[in-house]
């Protein structure tokens, strides 16, 4: 099972429960960015948004952001993206794993539930296969993920992209030759997994080596391009102004 199909069931699991216990004046939304500033988009898999916060933008942090792991994000998810919610003042945090591939319908599952707390998420919760937590905040809800992936399927192996590999596409097509399903869905840009757009730098998920890089350097030349894991792995390719000496945010530094 490719993590598209999977990701889109695991979100759609938590769907009802969140809107059967979230409070009046807010909304369980899925397919939603969030513009935390002019140069950062993020789209998370859930949000918990206030009920007129509209369209495919919500402007500002939402109450609630949920991500769910896959090989490609999940160095992101437990590292840069939690720099970057709390950054952004995100009140509450959740990231749902998979897991890397278990024998039984969804038994890999953890939900991990953090806090907002100063500058940084504390870890109120981590629940699992035959676990249950009661949360009071933000709202009243029990996390129970073998009710809530009862219905999952088996899966094994890494949860990866649709179109991840265990290797990267072939080299992309002369520009007098037509593309194949594999180089069009297995490279840079048509290859990733998610796009994001981290303090005007964009963030592009998928699995990435030097050619994806070099025609990265094509697309936006003069700017910087940084592979934020060994070629050939799942992880992020992200953009980076040229502009010498300028400060990183904390959330684009050392990933």
């Amino acid at each position: 099972m490719g993590h598209t199909l999977l990701h889109q069931m695991l979100a759609a699991d938590l769907v009802v429960p969140l809107m059967v216990a979230e409070p009046g004046g807010l909304r369980t939304a899925m397919g939603t960015a969030a513009r935390l500033g002019d140069g950062t988009l993020v789209p998370s898999d859930l949000m918990i948004v206030p009920d007129g916060a509209g369209g495919a933008y919500l402007d500002g942090a939402p109450l609630l952001a949920v991500e769910v792991v896959s090989e490609a994000s999940r160095v992101r998810d437990f590292g840069a993206k939690m720099v970057l919610y709390a950054g952004a003042g995100v009140p509450w945090y959740w990231v749902v794993d998979p897991g890397r591939g278990c024998a039984g319908p969804g038994e890999g599952v953890r939900v991990h539930v953090f806090r907002l707390d100063g500058h940084g998420y504390t870890r109120v919760a981590s629940v699992g296969w035959g676990e249950a937590v009661r949360l009071t905040e933000p709202f009243e809800i029990e996390i129970r993920p073998d009710a809530l992936f009862r219905g999952l399927p088996a899966w094994r192996g890494p949860v990866e992209g649709a179109h991840m590999s265990s290797a990267n596409g072939p080299d992309l097509p002369a520009a007098d030759e037509a593309f194949d399903v594999a180089a069009f869905f297995r490279r840079w840009p048509t290859g990733a997994e998610k796009i994001e757009l981290h303090d005007g730098s964009p963030v592009f998920y998928g699995r990435w080596d030097e050619r994806d890089v070099a025609t990265a350097q094509r697309a936006y030349p003069g700017r910087v391009i940084r592979l934020d894991q060994p070629p050939g792995e799942p992880g992020t390719l992200t953009v980076l102004p040229a502009a010498p000496g300028r400060a990183l945010p904390p959330f684009l530094q050392g990933t």
